[in-house]
């Protein structure tokens, strides 16, 4: 991650670990069960029943929506199964945008799921894909926004409980909760065109919180599911094209891959660790980045089998995160941590 400005950082490409003052990072999970459940999965590949050059609405079990600037029904949007070679992606992707309608204000495409759990405890659902956006042309100066908004499981009325919001005008990466009366909130990360990127979003139904990482680095930590008490259910996850600017839509599209909806055996969203930096001490800082209420330990090793503990703290509300220091941290050339949940 390179710092842009005080208050932006561009997402870059990049794993979980992240080195910082000699420092490395890892974080692992507490596992509660036996196994990952999927409940949905695809690549969009020919075995899957996917046809390239064909629209992606109406293949595979794919619906969508549009509507013009009233919320009235409008015709769909652009949106396909491709298969001409792009970097960083193999095979036949997904996408939405290019071409739309004159009319159409917003355009949504998704894979129904309809989970609608009752057992407690509520499960943790995690959402992953791999995404790409691709800038308008000179030919159609217009910039509009891509997003990945989670609905429930209420087919009558189904409703938005977050979105993740692409900004393609100023290239920042906002989120919105289901307020009564939404806000877009920036989370102080951009993204570049044409870069693939891997995102995820875990959704802790039984806690109503929900944390987002790109390529691993957490930008939406800790926040509601629902605002407004909606039933904890899961429908979908819709990939969005919002067009600014209706009858002036830009060319810019997203491309996505690899779409999996599955059930994690997880009682918590997994820690994820940051560094925040070397004390005059020579005490090491490190930001455990989790679910408020829940206590952590950080744990530090130099050979990724023996693990010493450095410390334990508890996650502050609302934030998520507790910031840990390693007071030894000046006797090692390199240090790896990583964070466990305490029951």
């Amino acid at each position: 991650m390179r710092l842009v400005s005080a208050s932006r950082r561009r997402i870059l490409l990049g794993t979980l670990a992240t080195v910082f003052a000699s420092q490395s990072m890892i974080a692992k999970a507490d596992l509660q069960g036996p196994a990952t459940i999927i409940l949905y999965e695809t690549g969009f590949e020919p075995f899957e029943g996917f046809s390239a050059d064909m629209d992606l609405l109406g293949q595979g079990g794919w619906v969508g929506y549009a509507s013009d600037v009233s919320g009235a029904p409008a015709p769909e949007g652009g949106n396909g199964v491709l298969d001409s070679p792009v970097a960083g992606f193999s095979g036949q992707y997904a996408y939405i945008g290019f071409d739309a309608p004159t009319k159409t204000a917003d355009f949504s495409l998704w894979r129904p799921v309809g989970l609608k759990p009752v057992d407690s405890p509520l499960p943790l659902i995690r959402f992953r894909v791999s995404f790409q956006i691709e800038d308008s042309t000179e030919s159609a100066p217009y910039f509009d926004d891509f997003r990945w908004s989670i609905y429930n499981a209420d087919e009558s009325q189904p409703h938005r409980f977050l979105s993740l919001d692409f900004d393609n005008a100023l290239q920042e990466v906002n989120f919105i909760l289901d307020e009564k009366t939404p806000s877009i909130r920036p989370t102080g990360f951009g993204f570049d065109h044409g870069v693939p990127y891997d995102l995820e979003i875990d959704l802790n139904l039984q806690r109503n919180l929900w944390t987002a990482r790109i390529n691993g680095t957490v930008i939406v930590n800790a926040q509601p599911i629902t605002t407004r008490n909606a039933p904890l259910t899961f429908g979908d996850v819709d990939a969005v094209w919002v067009i600014r600017q209706p009858g002036q839509p830009g060319d810019n599209f997203m491309i996505f891959d690899d779409y999996r909806v599955t059930l994690e055996p997880l009682s918590s969203i997994p820690p994820t660790v940051e560094p925040v930096g070397m004390l005059n001490t020579g005490a090491f800082v490190v930001r455990i980045k989790g679910e408020p209420g829940v206590t952590y330990r950080l744990e530090a090793t130099q050979d990724f089998q023996t693990w010493t503990p450095v410390g334990t703290g508890l996650a502050q509300s609302p934030s998520g995160f507790v910031d840990l220091q390693d007071t030894a941290a000046a006797n090692f050339g390199r240090r790896n941590y990583r964070a466990v949940s305490v029951p």
